[in-house]
């Protein structure tokens, strides 16, 4: 739960960086931060993906004995969870932030 908050934070943390080097507004770019930041934790949370592949092709190639490959598994955590919600609160806050374009 802690985790969660501390993702939370983060998040919103880079999110206001994000706005203070660029021009861009606070619910402009907080879409784009949690997507991203949901995609990259989903990437490094999870095993037997493209990276660990390659890596045991790699071991494979240098040793030359093959190397039983696991299959690709995603355990969810609370700072995947916290990065969806920050997701669906940006989308959200953007749809009510720009209605009248949707509309």
């Amino acid at each position: 739960m802690v985790s969660s908050m501390i993702t939370l934070v983060i998040i919103g943390m880079i999110n206001f960086g994000i706005t203070f080097i660029t021009d861009l507004g606070f619910i402009e770019s907080s879409f784009f931060v949690g997507l991203i930041s949901a995609v990259s934790i989903y990437f490094f949370s999870s095993s037997g993906g493209v990276t660990s592949r390659n890596l045991d092709r790699q071991v494979q190639g240098g040793v030359g004995i093959k190397v039983n490959s696991p299959e690709k598994k995603f355990y969810p955590s609370y700072a995947f969870f916290a990065s969806i919600v920050y997701l669906v609160g940006a989308t959200i806050a953007t749809v009510i932030e720009y209605q009248e374009y949707f509309l």
